[in-house]
């Protein structure tokens, strides 16, 4: 979408700003004048405005975001039904697999990580997103298993707006071969992932529904020398059915 598509240009510009600071983590106003095309005086208006809000720190020259976005977050987290329902299960699957388990729900045509849980002994944030990163669905596990819920017309409306972006040298990157995979993962009910969003990264994903619709998806993830062959085809596998299989349960009682 092109910038002069937006009903009030002013808030987009507001969160090009917001979106290279998250980006970079720390910038001055000439960095984020040369990274989003805003002039040095237009980015600063738009900072002080931050800044009042409570949403921008300031320290000397640098600008960053403030924790009061992860507040927002958490809250809109919190808010949401599938989130609650599948909190006990993502946990349990976590304990259980020994290793790091995540909820992942599409908004706007991206897989967003809603809920992450690890067994305590994994630093899942050395090659998985961070909880709240969207990311193409079709290149990860739980994203194709959301996918393979939806009918054409709704993936051909994802991929025209998303397109298929290459993550690696394994990502799809052509609708017939996604709908093969989309076939396949209908056929057997679980998505897996081999190094398509990130090569060291293995994961195997179920699909949750709702009155037939797909809310979201629950995959284990894992480095490659961890989680491969039986383990994740078979052992991991069954577990994940049985979480997603769970939740949707817990959904049907709230």
């Amino acid at each position: 979408m092109s910038e002069t598509s937006y009903p009030v240009r002013s808030v987009a510009t507001t969160f090009r700003i917001v979106e290279a600071l998250d980006e970079v983590g720390e910038a001055g106003i000439t960095e984020l004048s040369e990274r989003t095309g805003v002039s040095n005086g237009s980015v600063h208006k738009h900072l002080n405005t931050l800044r009042s809000l409570g949403y921008v720190r300031k320290e000397g020259t640098r600008y960053s975001l403030s924790l009061r976005f992860l507040g927002l977050g958490n809250r809109a987290r919190e808010r949401r039904e599938l989130v609650r329902a599948a909190r006990p299960a993502v946990d349990g699957l976590a304990s259980t697999a020994g290793a790091v388990t995540n909820l992942q729900v599409a908004e706007h045509g991206y897989g967003v990580y809603a809920y992450r849980a690890t067994d305590g002994g994994t630093d899942a944030n050395e090659f998985l997103p961070v909880v709240g990163e969207r990311v193409p669905l079709h290149t990860t596990a739980g994203g194709k298993a959301i996918l393979s819920r939806m009918d054409r017309a709704e993936v051909n409306e994802i991929v025209d707006a998303v397109g298929l972006p290459k993550r690696t040298d394994k990502t799809i990157d052509s609708r017939d071969e996604l709908e093969r995979e989309l076939r396949s993962i209908r056929d057997r009910g679980l998505a897996f992932e081999r190094g398509e969003h990130r090569p060291s990264v293995q994961c195997v994903a179920a699909p949750i529904a709702a009155s037939d619709r797909p809310v979201g998806a629950i995959s284990v993830s894992g480095s490659v020398d961890r989680m491969s062959g039986k383990k994740l085809e078979e052992d991991l596998a069954g577990l994940v059915v049985s979480a997603a299989n769970e939740i949707e349960l817990n959904l049907f009682r709230e």
